[in-house]
């Protein structure tokens, strides 16, 4: 049986992994050592949203359902790339970019949107922070497609807070708020979706399917993922 082409979707997490402004940086050290202990044990501190991660619906409303209360199933999906890497920094992503998708979104689906912002992710430091970000209009249309899963290639769908002289400058979570309040679930910082594309335009009739499969982390409203994706034949 031969093996799928595996396109992996996920930053690596190091001392050097970006964060959302004012959330807990990531930390690696030496618990255990073999030459002393016998066996070698990292500690891990980090934040349930570092690197590629999924939101659950309690990430925003304490009453709805934490990250281990969805089925494994619930994120491995058909998934759809949105090409929108012609956009500007800080430039709104509209219902007019998802036009020619639309016929293509099935309901349960997983909605990727293609920025090509992941390039600045390591070597763009701050410019990472000056996203491309979805209108609310969007979110809502998706979530009225039945769309299960939005997903991005950014630190979040949502329009990133600015430093200006006068402060920092809020523009509120409209589209977390949107998708997150239909129960429904937030991928972020998803890499290499170039790739993805490509096997999509390569392959118009085929079917792609991608896994976002969090750790069974219980009351948790997020967690980092593994994510990746194939083709089905």
């Amino acid at each position: 049986m031969k093996s799928p082409t595996l396109i992996d979707l996920s930053h690596p997490i190091d001392h050097n992994v970006l964060v959302y402004p004012g959330d807990t940086a990531f930390h690696c050290t030496q618990h255990l050592t073999v030459a002393k202990d016998g066996f070698a044990v990292r500690k891990l501190e980090l934040s349930s949203h570092v690197g590629t991660h999924v939101d659950a619906p309690s990430h925003r409303f304490d009453h709805l359902s934490s990250i281990d209360q969805f089925s494994l199933s619930h994120f491995i999906r058909p998934a759809l790339v949105i090409d929108v890497s012609g956009k500007a920094p800080r430039q709104p992503i509209t219902t007019d970019d998802i036009a020619e998708y639309q016929e293509r979104i099935e309901n349960g689906m997983a909605v990727l949107f293609m920025t090509g912002w992941s390039q600045y992710w390591t070597a763009g430091g701050s410019k990472y922070f000056d996203s491309p970000w979805l209108e609310p209009a969007v979110a809502q249309r998706l979530v009225d497609l039945g769309v299960a899963i939005l997903g991005i290639d950014t630190m979040s769908p949502d329009q990133m807070p600015k430093k200006t002289d006068a402060g920092t400058e809020e523009y509120g979570v409209d589209v977390h708020n949107i998708v997150l309040g239909a129960g429904r679930i937030i991928a972020e910082n998803l890499a290499n979706l170039e790739s993805l594309k490509k096997m999509q335009d390569d392959s118009p009739h085929a079917k792609i399917i991608v896994s976002l499969v969090p750790h069974n982390i219980v009351g948790c409203d997020g967690s980092p993922v593994r994510a990746y994706a194939w083709r089905e034949d």
